[in-house]
């Protein structure tokens, strides 16, 4: 825990520090971005980046004011919305995209073997997988 709570503390600081964004923004500016052209249905969105709708529409709302992302009605079902990436929106995630990657093998990376970071990386994914569709 103690790890995982520093790697996210010292991501958030260079997200801040390059972009001026910390790590959430950059959970949801990643789930927009990789949603594509159409982007993705604010409950969805809730769902990926585990947060709540209310916490949810508050930081789309600011990065809306920040012009980095645009909410448009869902044409299949005009009570929901989608959020897409402005072009502001993708170049903020690309510079942070950068930033992350460097980190992660900076910060993660250097300190595995190939084979432990695959090791790793499928046991996240099934933890997460799990504790998904628990809640």
């Amino acid at each position: 825990m103690e790890a995982i709570l520093t790697l996210i503390a010292r991501f958030d600081e260079d997200f801040r520090a390059e972009v001026g964004i910390d790590v959430r923004t950059y959970d949801v500016l990643l789930h927009v971005f990789n949603a594509g052209e159409p982007g993705i249905r604010m409950t969805d969105l809730a769902r990926e980046v585990v947060i709540t709708k209310t916490g949810l529409t508050s930081l789309i709302d600011r990065l809306e004011a920040r012009a980095l992302v645009r909410r448009r009605p869902d044409q299949s079902d005009r009570r929901a919305f989608r959020v897409t990436l402005t072009a502001d929106g993708e170049r903020v995630f690309r510079a942070a995209a950068r930033i992350h990657v460097a980190g992660i093998h900076d910060r993660l990376g250097q300190h595995m073997s190939d084979e432990e970071a695959r090791v790793v990386a499928d046991v996240f994914e099934r933890v997460k997988s799990a504790n998904l569709t628990a809640g």
